[in-house]
């Protein structure tokens, strides 16, 4: 009863506290046929056009997002950014064994999915959200939760930060059947208190270590003095502060450059002249910029299928089909004009057509043309020259037949 009633209290005082400096917004997430209970919070006084950053703050040890979200209040209102955060069960104890992945899985999907319905509230509201801004942190037990699901999706966070951590080797371990990719460029923060659980001093130093070791070039630790066992999100929003402003020009060019790929992708789909020259371009600034918008992942999937292509033109080639090859490769070298595929596809046909294999499938074509005509002796001579000239050839295999018959 009592532990019921300070629940109750500490509820009220975090709305009380969410009506002097914003506003939550209650949701609700499907998970697995069960319903989550999530939170947005977005501070007072939005400016118009202004984009918020996202902060991703995932339940400490209790697992509830409304007793999350009340330390983040006063610091989203100050340094203009929302809060999002969901029930979860990982933080506490639950599937904290590296082997018992379906609750975290149900966890990530809470997040995620709960992301998204925050920021369609938030549209809902008329606020934006700076997607290239989204950070997730926890505490304690919440920190598995965190780095988990932070570490293999770098294409959603921008940063990761454990306060306090709980660590499995695992959570940088990335088995064979999941499809994320470590971005070693992420940026990561991991801090603990001097005088923190035992457990916890252990764990975010073997965090840093092991997310160093693994090749994260970004991995930023601190040790606070005389901090016991407690949240301190006053740290973390110094790094993250520091983190928005950084980043603040590449993420901004990240933005216009998605924009750009958005009008341009229908061309590239199309192979329209030009689309790849451009696409080239945006890569080239997508990379200078340090931020993905998608240019280099469209590159990508256009180079496998002109590589597709090219394998599909060596396989005709081995199986004699040497114009049909040569056809396809001149294609190609026209459609990806502007791409490395291109280049590829001109010295493959330019090597190809300076065969012998393709001289004497040349000589052979004439030689048929003639009979067609009735002109055997003109290609009764050719065939005879062909054999002579390119003997170890498919086509003069067949020319020592057509003599023969």
């Amino acid at each position: 009863m009592i532990r019921a009633l300070a629940s109750l209290l500490l509820l009220l005082a975090a709305t009380a506290r969410a009506q002097q400096y914003g506003t939550d917004y209650r949701l609700k997430i499907k998970v697995a046929d069960k319903t989550r209970k999530g939170v947005l919070f977005v501070p007072r006084s939005v400016r118009k056009h202004e984009a918020l950053p996202l902060l991703v703050a995932i339940p400490d040890t209790r697992g509830k997002a409304m007793f999350e979200v009340g330390q983040w209040q006063k610091p989203a209102y100050d340094r203009r950014f929302a809060v999002f955060s969901v029930d979860v069960v990982t933080s506490l104890q639950r599937g904290w064994m590296p082997s018992e992945l379906i609750e975290m899985q149900h966890d990530m999907d809470a997040v995620l999915d709960g992301m998204e319905t925050a920021i369609e509230k938030a549209r809902e509201v008329g606020v934006a959200i700076d997607r290239s801004a989204t950070v997730i942190t926890g505490f304690s037990g919440g920190t598995y939760l965190t780095l988990w699901l932070g570490l293999r999706r770098p294409d959603v966070f921008l940063g990761v930060c454990g306060r306090s951590c709980v660590f499995f080797k695992e959570e940088v371990e990335f088995s064979e059947l999941e499809k994320f990719v470590p971005d070693h460029d992420q940026r990561i923060f991991v801090y603990r208190g001097e005088i923190d659980h035992p457990r916890v001093r252990k764990e975010t130093d073997f965090a840093r270590d092991l997310l160093r070791k693994a090749g994260y070039r970004h991995v930023d630790y601190a040790v606070v003095p005389d901090m016991q066992h407690e949240s301190k999100p006053e740290i973390f929003l110094e790094w993250y502060n520091k983190l928005l402003r950084s980043t603040a020009r590449g993420r901004a060019e990240s933005l216009k450059i998605r924009a750009e790929l958005e009008k341009l992708a229908p061309d590239v789909a199309k192979g329209r002249s030009g689309s790849y020259g451009k696409l080239l371009k945006l890569v080239g600034r997508e990379t200078k910029a340090g931020f993905p918008a998608g240019a280099k992942e469209l590159l990508d999937k256009v180079v496998a299928q002109g590589e597709k292509e090219l394998a599909r033109a060596g396989n005709l080639a081995a199986d004699n089909q040497l114009f049909e090859a040569a056809k396809l490769l001149k294609s190609l070298e026209r459609a990806y004009a502007g791409l490395e595929i291109s280049k590829q596809a001109r010295e493959r046909r330019k090597t190809l057509v300076r065969s012998d294999a393709y001289k004497a499938a040349e000589m052979l074509g004439k030689a048929k043309e003639l009979l067609e005509k009735e002109h055997e002796d003109k290609a009764f001579e050719l065939l005879d020259k062909l054999i002579a000239k390119y003997p170890e050839t498919p086509a003069a295999e067949e020319a020592q037949r057509l003599l023969e018959r």
